[in-house]
């Protein structure tokens, strides 16, 4: 010790503390938080446990809280209760138990089934609040519970959050706040998975342990408020079940054909839809597509449902997805924002054709975001993920399709994603230059590499499909869609970049970009002649006593008429005018107050 003093060895140890390469790696290892995630299969557990502790209870209104509070809790422990409507205004409760014994506890003691002939029992977690005749029996709870949502499902109006937008600072909170206002929100997700436990008891009478799993926006981290719900169909068969062990094995029915057994089986379960689950309403069967599929309508908790059986590979790419979303806290805004971009140019639509879908967009922002910047990169290509992949996680799917990549992202070294500090204006500008200068004609587009892969064919947008590598998920799309898409980004990266002066118009930001196409063509529809002006009480009347007397009556007399025949014109095109719904009508009622104003 004595001769590291004198050395001079301990001066120069201090020195190397002092020095900045030395801090940084001292504060990047030790004072860092470490960021802890969540396995996909962990959350979807979690919310499957919700489920099955839950119950949705039809009520009178709002106010039958505190009577089924009081009724309920007789008999269990209530965690919480959700108030919503479906879309014919009627009142719904979700009720949360503490323990899914709770939940059996207060079924045995206070369920009970209608007494017609005509109708056949069944048990489900959807039920209704019969009321009573005698005041005596009604129940009230403690003034100090409160129901901890209502109204919960309602999404943001439009005017709404326009007006909350053009109230934000920058465009980067623009972004954030719309992503935080139309984000799908807990009670959302907690109906969803109320669906498909309804659909799991129900579907459980004809095949053994079987299960359903919501897949797509409802749970990959991406969806908005009134998304339609995605699930699949699974029968899996656990180690007992399978046990090679045991002689006696149940005799079953073997399809001749996969595909057209799976369509027969989702035949059946459509009539079992219309005959046996309560809420299922408008079932339609698409049995010849690809993927054959059921769609229907949940009319209790107002959701529009697509049905597939044994289809796991949906499963495994929300889980993918939802993975890519949690690496950085800008990822999903992101998505957010361009998918509403998309929907308000009319790039995308609710209806099949040949236009681009939410799923390729996603992609798209996903291998914007895997390119590597000054800082360095915000997500890894897929293919690091497969690399890093364990025994625990192979996944081997439908038709021998691999899903076998990195599951747990605390095994992902931290180097590798999140090392940009760009806000989401700067991104959402970048992402709008780099697809407005990408070379669709020569290139593909896979985040597995994430890079720009030479294209396989001629396709006008090829975007490799991250599990099944040979296809193109967007093959639908024409080259007509191609270039609009390519003309739409052009503009909109026009229009962010003439807003960075700091000015704030009346279409600053966003709400230039989300101005849907429509509404802007509604300026158009109501110009006069060839004035490029709309006609408005200021432009009839003059208020300038120099301009008036220096003009003879004559000339006054052929200005009012001139003047009265724009307005006929006017009235005209208005009367041809069919607005689709109430949108359009009240937009058309604002431009004309602005005007007038």
């Amino acid at each position: 010790m004595t001769v590291f003093f004198q050395t001079g060895k301990l001066c120069i140890f201090r020195k190397t503390l002092n020095t900045s390469t030395f801090k940084l790696l001292f504060y990047r290892n030790y004072s860092d938080p470490v960021r802890k995630f969540k396995k996909f299969n962990d959350v979807v557990a979690e919310r499957k446990g919700e489920a099955r502790r839950s119950i949705v209870v039809q009520v009178n209104s709002e106010s039958s809280f505190n009577e089924l509070y009081g009724y309920c809790s007789k008999y269990a422990s209530i965690k919480d209760i959700h108030h919503y409507r479906n879309s014919e205004r009627e009142h719904f409760m979700l009720i949360e138990f503490a323990t899914e014994e709770s939940v059996k506890e207060v079924l045995k003691a206070c369920s009970s089934h209608q007494n017609n002939p005509d109708v056949m029992p069944i048990k489900s977690p959807f039920l209704w609040f019969k009321s009573v005749g005698n005041n005596k029996a009604k129940l009230n709870c403690p003034n100090t519970k409160r129901l901890a949502t209502t109204d919960g499902v309602v999404s943001v109006d439009n005017e709404i959050l326009l007006e909350e937008l053009h109230n934000c600072e920058t465009v980067s909170s623009q972004i954030q706040h719309l992503y935080e206002r139309t984000k799908l929100n807990d009670l959302g997700v907690r109906l969803r998975y109320m669906v498909a436990r309804q659909f799991e008891v129900i579907f459980s009478s004809l095949y053994a342990n079987t299960e359903v799993h919501p897949f797509g926006s409802s749970v990959n981290g991406c969806g908005k408020m009134g998304c339609d719900l995605d699930l699949v169909l699974t029968s899996i068969l656990n180690n007992d079940m399978s046990d090679d062990r045991r002689r006696l094995v149940y005799q079953e029915k073997h399809a001749a054909n996969r595909t057209r057994g799976t369509a027969q089986q989702l035949a059946l379960l459509g009539t079992l839809l219309e005959l046996r689950v309560p809420g299922a309403a408008g079932v339609v069967r698409v049995l010849a597509a690809r993927v054959p599929i059921l769609k229907c309508t949940h009319q209790l908790a107002a959701l529009h449902c697509d049905l597939t059986a044994n289809n796991t590979t949906g499963v495994h790419m929300s889980e993918l997805l939802w993975m890519f979303g949690c690496l950085d806290a800008r990822i999903r805004p992101l998505v957010f924002v361009v998918r509403s971009w998309a929907k308000a140019v009319g790039l995308t639509s609710p209806h099949p054709g040949p236009w681009i879908t939410n799923f390729p967009l996603t992609l798209m922002v996903i291998f914007f975001l895997q390119q590597k910047r000054n800082t360095g990169f915000i997500l890894p290509p897929l293919k690091l993920l497969i690399d890093k992949a364990g025994k625990d996680d192979i996944r081997i799917a439908e038709e021998n399709i691999n899903c076998t990549f990195l599951r747990d992202l605390n095994r992902l070294p931290q180097h590798t994603y999140a090392q940009c500090d760009e806000g989401l204006q700067d991104l959402l500008l970048q992402f709008f230059e780099f697809y407005a200068q990408f070379d669709f004609r020569e290139k593909a587009i896979s985040i597995i590499e994430g890079a720009p892969i030479r294209k396989p064919d001629s396709m006008p947008l090829y975007i490799v499909n991250p599990l099944e590598k040979a296809l193109n998920v967007s093959r639908n799309v024409s080259y007509e869609e191609c270039e609009r898409f390519r003309l739409e980004v052009r503009n909109a990266a026009w229009h962010l970049e003439t807003g960075l002066d700091g000015k704030k118009g009346d279409d600053w930001g966003l709400i230039g970009l989300l101005e849907r196409s429509n509404l802007k063509g509604l300026k158009k529809l109501l110009r006069v002649g060839n004035s490029h002006r709309l006609v408005s009480v200021k432009d009839l009347f003059n208020d300038d006593p120099s301009e008036t007397t220096n003009k003879s009556d004559a000339e006054i007399d052929k200005s009012v008429k001139e003047m009265k025949a724009d307005i006929v014109t006017v009235e005209k095109k208005e009367q041809k005018l069919k607005f689709k719904n109430t949108q359009i009508a009240s937009e058309v009622y604002r431009i004309r107050r602005n005007k007038v104003r």
